[in-house]
């Protein structure tokens, strides 16, 4: 009878054992789901009087991923020029910028694809500032020009917003750059396209080859930076020792034509592998 009484409290005591190791499992794992789904984004706001309400622009509004950190953006975008930030501060920096233009739509929404899609990622290997309305207002009221004038032009005139973004971006030690616009039908380029400059610095043009080819979408180089575009930010960028490229969606200004979201979003895409970002 003793060594029954041994033989059922070992075998009970076994038990509780193989519990608490099937609990400690569990835990484990719930632990590990939840941190999967916390959030790697860091949301800043740069105060440059650009805010504005972006869900006014219901063509834009409506093509935005409905997530939690898409209304932290829309949020921030209220009180200035969002700017959201994925990694550890480690490895390659780069800056992708969508929303130049305030009416150039598609490069916009992929923008905020692509915040999302970075958010749920662990596999970073440097740091990602992602800019998806530079001029929140403008984006909202689906003009082109802020305050009367193409911020596309002005990247190397001292206080435009542009320049404050190319400023930005030496501050953080940016060694990378993608600008993402879209173009519309009968413009210049006027097509799906990937643009770089050869002078003065080739890994702007060699970066535009790349993509182009990832993507397959055409390339077209500038011999020398800051000649065909003056004042563009990809261009300055570069002439400020940032390569960088400049990637267009053919759609209409002020719509979304079907299929561009996803072309410029892999864009997005394909210059983060380029650049072994992820």
């Amino acid at each position: 009878m003793e060594l029954e009484a041994i033989f059922i409290k070992t075998n009970k005591l076994k038990k509780i054992i193989l519990l608490l190791l099937l609990i400690s499992i569990f835990l484990i794992a719930i632990q590990a789901s939840f941190s999967s789904t916390v959030s790697a984004a860091s949301i800043s706001t740069q105060k440059w009087g650009t805010g504005g309400d972006i869900t006014k622009n219901k063509v834009l509004y409506n093509k935005l991923p409905k997530t939690a950190l898409t209304k932290k953006v829309i949020k921030a975008s209220k009180k200035g020029t969002p700017i959201v930030k994925f990694g550890d501060g480690k490895g390659p920096v780069t800056i992708i910028v969508a929303g130049v233009h305030g009416e150039e739509l598609s490069s916009q929404v992929a923008a905020i694809k692509l915040i999302n899609n970075l958010n749920k990622r662990k596999n970073i290997k440097g740091t990602i500032y992602v800019i998806p309305f530079v001029a929140p207002k403008m984006s909202a009221s689906n003009s082109r020009y802020y305050k009367g004038e193409s911020l596309n032009s002005l990247a190397n005139t001292e206080g435009s917003l542009t320049y404050k973004i190319i400023q930005y971006a030496i501050a953080k030690n940016v060694s990378t750059g993608g600008d993402f616009h879209c173009t519309r039908p009968g413009g210049n380029p006027g097509k799906n396209i990937i643009m770089g400059n050869e002078i003065p610095d080739i890994r702007s043009a060699n970066m535009a080859i790349a993509i182009s080819k990832l993507v397959g979408h055409k390339y077209r180089n500038g011999k020398i930076a800051g000649t065909e575009y003056p004042g563009a930010l990809e261009d300055t960028l570069t002439l400020k020792g940032i390569p960088s490229v400049t990637c267009e969606v053919k759609t209409p200004h002020g719509t979304i034509a079907k299929g561009t979201v996803t072309q410029s979003y892999r864009q997005m895409i394909f210059f983060l592998r380029y650049n072994r970002l992820i």
